[in-house]
């Protein structure tokens, strides 16, 4: 996904590559025939368990997640991770499956970027529930430790079966050279606010007031749900079974976004770039003077407009704030007693305040540990980089997407609908009108 989950000029000029760095995370492969293996070399392995961790790359943080692995090696006697690096693929989930049935798999996945998706490899009856251990009472890691949200995005029919270890969402990114050129003082705070602006940002076909998402793919409905929350609507009903977003609410999210293109006050889709769908490419051609993106993206926007020209702020509310979770997933696999547990403890260990901080710091990416929030070191770092604050403190109104085996076809449902809606070939009614009936069909 997501993930999904910015910092000031100095931070991204150590990390100019991540984009491709949290691109790779969200993609993240699970091969099984190839990739390689980083067990930790601070302890003698004698009398251990060794526990299996498939992740995807994590390119220039791939050096730190090894010497976080082999510091969780060296601080206990009783296990060994044994990281085996997998290169990209869109067939991740296909072939952890796969592996599964043939007894190849892993002990456990370190950031699968797909939770939604998990469902599939529940299915297996492989995937181990963490109830037990958020529940014991020697466990560092409770169920309080997460917001509603985030502990969403892997609860499947009532049971917690991955937890987020990779956090992210979006907000308002606006060009502050654009925005003192057109007389605005502050980027707006509701969405009747950000239509005005967009107004007076709009110089004919050569720069528009906003770019809004559009074209294939989960982008799209990921951005658009966060306006549906906004203005008092539902995505599904509260057990998953029937599609919400067909409504007066869902119609009004809609609208917001179909008039700005009426008013030619929105970057057009016959102008999209691939970048990103369009978002990115659209702010650093200077074709837009907001977007809706995500922190990994700042980097590059910095380097294109300059990092004291990049402004961000949470995204408009139409009624009220609202949010949707990027993340991306860990979870246990079946073995013996003793891998599982040391999957657990590794898991544990991966979310602590310390380690989350550091990680999260080098990536961009976002606590999902609430406690992490509270670590001095992620303290100190938000303080010096207020744009990455603002992504951190829409964490705590945020939801997440459905975690149910048929999201990934509503999700294509609902984005080939926007799409025409986004084009002016259909209301928005019958937009969303046509989508339930896609998403309706796609749940049975």
């Amino acid at each position: 996904m997501k993930p999904p989950p910015s910092k000031s000029r100095q931070l991204f000029t150590r990390r100019a590559g991540i984009a491709v760095a949290i691109a790779s995370a969200a993609a993240l492969a699970l091969s099984a025939c190839s990739g390689g293996s980083v067990t930790g070399n601070a302890a003698d392995t004698k009398d251990r368990t060794t526990v299996v961790v498939w992740a995807g790359t994590s390119g220039s943080t791939d050096p730190l997640r090894k010497q976080l692995v082999e510091d969780f090696n060296a601080s206990q006697s009783k296990y060994t991770v044994d990281i085996q690096v997998q290169p990209t693929s869109l067939t991740a989930q296909a072939r952890l499956i796969n592996a599964i049935k043939n007894k190849q798999g892993p002990n456990f996945v370190l950031d699968d970027g797909q939770p939604q998706s998990l469902g599939q490899v529940i299915s297996t009856g492989a995937v181990v529930p963490l109830d037990k251990y958020l529940g014991a009472s020697d466990s560092t890691l409770k169920k309080s430790n997460f917001t509603d949200g985030m502990l969403g995005t892997g609860t499947f029919h009532g049971k917690v079966y991955s937890l987020p270890t990779q956090g992210g969402d979006y907000a308002l990114i606006y060009n502050k050279a654009m925005f003192k050129a057109a007389g605005i003082t502050k980027p707006p705070a509701t969405w009747a606010e950000l239509q005005k602006d967009a107004a007076k940002l709009t110089i004919g076909t050569q720069q528009y007031g906003m770019y809004l998402p559009i074209g294939p793919g989960g982008t799209a409905p990921y951005y658009w749900q966060s306006m549906l929350w906004s203005a008092g609507g539902e995505f599904m009903n509260a057990d998953n079974t029937k599609v919400e977003f067909n409504s007066p609410e869902g119609v009004r999210a809609l609208t917001a976004w179909t008039d700005m293109v009426k008013a030619g006050t929105a970057y057009p889709a016959s102008l999209q770039t691939p970048s990103d769908n369009g978002s990115t490419g659209a702010m650093t051609s200077k074709k837009a003077a907001m977007a809706i993106n995500g922190a990994y993206n700042l980097g590059i926007l910095d380097k294109a407009l300059g990092a004291d020209n990049v402004g961000v702020a949470p995204l408009p509310k139409i009624d009220k704030p609202a949010m949707n979770l990027g993340s991306n997933n860990s979870y246990i696999l079946k073995g013996t007693p003793a891998q599982e547990d040391g999957a657990w403890a590794f898991l544990q260990y991966w979310l602590t305040p310390k380690v989350q901080a550091k990680w999260d710091i080098a990536t961009g990416l976002l606590p999902t540990n609430i406690e992490t929030a509270k670590n001095a070191t992620w303290k100190s770092f938000l303080a010096k980089n207020p744009r990455i604050k603002v992504f951190a403190d829409e964490l705590a109104y945020a939801n997440s997407r459905p975690s149910i085996d048929a999201y990934g076809a509503i999700s294509d449902a609902l984005s080939a609908e926007l799409e025409k809606a986004m084009l002016l070939k259909q209301s928005p009614e019958e937009a969303l009108k046509n989508a339930e009936t896609a998403a309706t069909a796609a749940l049975k």
